[in-house]
């Protein structure tokens, strides 16, 4: 499943048009007797000269593959917030706490339910468009 998952991002990373370059930063896949667990780390650039961060950690369980950690940072040229959004557990005031979206400026913060990195890359490709 995580293997099935982080080839899924590969090849929309691939056949994206609006995505120029890729660095992988970090690309991990390891199992213990229990589960099978995977982080990756990307930084992807855009056409427009935006460039997108793509942290997550995955754990595959008894058939179930979930996201336990994650934080997808999109940015201007200019190296300006365009969104982030995360599950790192500092807005507890937040009704989807901890997962929510800085939207803009780093003190924007509103509710957003939790997302994978796939979803998140379509959502920004989508909008590139």
């Amino acid at each position: 499943m995580i293997d099935n998952y982080l080839e899924e991002l590969d090849n929309l990373i691939l056949a994206a048009d609006e995505i120029i370059d890729i660095e992988i930063l970090r690309k991990s896949i390891w199992e213990t007797e229990f589960e099978k667990l995977g982080f990756y780390r990307y930084r992807t650039f855009f056409r427009d000269g935006s460039m997108a961060e793509f942290s997550e950690r995955l754990i595959e369980e008894k058939g179930i593959l979930k996201t336990t950690k994650y934080r997808f940072h999109w940015q201007n040229k200019d190296g300006g917030l365009i969104k982030r959004w995360d599950n790192a557990a500092h807005h507890p005031e937040i009704e989807t706490f901890p997962h929510h979206l800085h939207n803009g400026f780093e003190e924007m913060v509103t509710p957003h339910p939790g997302n994978t990195g796939l979803e998140i890359l379509l959502l920004i490709i989508k909008n590139l468009m």
